[in-house]
């Protein structure tokens, strides 16, 4: 008999976890990154699985609930989380996603954004969890390249490692992002750019005093943004 291939595989695990929720009277899809083979112990590459999880979640009939589980650290490279989607998605962070420490880890991968959400509508990002930019290492390398700037020098390797802003929402629609705690970015924590009807709630934003251009929540050519009661303490300014 043939092995079952990966989409089978998918819609298996989305069958297999589908809940009905009482209270809205709604079918909703459970899936989580530990279905999709993440590791979650903070060293392995869980890229792949968070891609292929949000590929299931994002094909799914019904509404899904994609959850990073509790008690878990997941490293994640570079990732576009692409839209649109065919139904509403709510990403349930209860646990950790960190991304690679050195600027140099990145090699030739983007580094104009770590978790980078394109043309996604009706998303709820939540659970209480944590995103961490680990930034350290970028902050160095970009307090070095203020410097120069300031004394007017043009360095070339400072164009090619500008720090990524940690999460981007681009061209997106619909958006809440309430009640996790975004730490340490390698640039802006939190980056809305040409989206509308969107939320940034019950926030918890942070990085140390000496952090470089590590602005809370940036809004670029956005509108009908709704910003409340978040807690923000970081180098820079809060937006």
């Amino acid at each position: 008999m043939m092995a079952p291939g990966p989409a089978t595989v998918l819609l298996l695990l989305a069958a297999a976890v589908a809940v009905l929720l009482p209270e809205a009277a709604e079918s909703r899809i459970l899936l989580t990154l530990d279905d999709f083979g993440a590791v979650g112990d903070g060293v392995a590459d869980d890229t792949k699985a968070f891609a292929d999880a949000w590929a299931a979640a994002c094909a799914a009939a019904d509404n899904v609930i994609l959850n990073v589980p509790a008690g878990k650290t997941f490293q994640i490279w570079p990732l576009t989380l692409a839209g649109p989607c065919r139904n509403e998605i709510k990403l349930l962070i209860s646990g950790t996603i960190v991304a690679p420490e050195s600027p140099s880890d990145w090699g030739h991968r983007e580094r104009r954004q770590w978790l980078h959400f394109h043309k996604v509508q009706d998303l709820k990002v939540t659970g209480g969890g944590i995103i961490d930019g680990r930034g350290k290492q970028w902050w160095a390398q970009s307090s070095s390249c203020e410097q120069e700037k300031h004394r007017h020098l043009v360095n070339k390797k400072c164009t090619a490692q500008l720090a990524p802003k940690a999460v981007h929402f681009e061209d997106c629609q619909g958006i809440s992002v309430k009640g996790i705690t975004l730490q340490n970015s390698q640039l802006y924590h939190l980056t809305f750019t040409r989206s509308s009807h969107v939320e940034a709630n019950y926030l918890r934003v942070t990085s140390p005093e000496d952090s470089v251009n590590t602005n809370g929540i940036h809004l670029v050519d956005s509108k009908n943004v709704h910003v409340m009661d978040n807690l923000i303490s970081t180098g820079m300014c809060p937006f």
